[in-house]
């Protein structure tokens, strides 16, 4: 089982990017297919998204930061932000961090 946990943070103005609507999706048969959708919390963050059973495979998640800026009265550059990433099966924690801004964005994937 792999417990996934994702944490924001919206450099302009410099806290965690709460209400950003994401969506995790797999690699199934070539094509992306949605897992689920959910929103980040009051401190930016989406804990243990856990309960898909995620197994050996591709996986993505896509930050709709177009609505969250629209949201605030701004237009970024890039209306989505997208990370892909592999999990092997094994046990693992894994941790997705994005940073981003209206002109730029920053995704790491870490496992522990």
């Amino acid at each position: 089982m792999v417990n996934l946990t994702v944490e924001t943070l919206e450099s302009v103005h410099g806290r965690g990017a709460v209400g950003l609507h994401a969506r995790l999706e797999a690699l199934v048969d070539q094509e992306w297919v949605v897992l689920d959708a959910r929103k980040t919390d009051e401190s930016g963050r989406i804990d243990d998204w856990d309960d898909h059973g995620k197994s050996q495979g591709l996986y993505q998640i896509v930050f709709d930061v177009d609505r969250y800026f629209s949201g605030l009265g701004m237009t970024p550059t890039c209306p989505e932000v997208t990370t892909t990433f592999r999990i092997s099966g094994e046990p693992a924690r894994c941790r997705v961090t994005l940073n981003f801004s209206l002109h730029h964005h920053f995704a790491a994937f870490t496992i522990t």
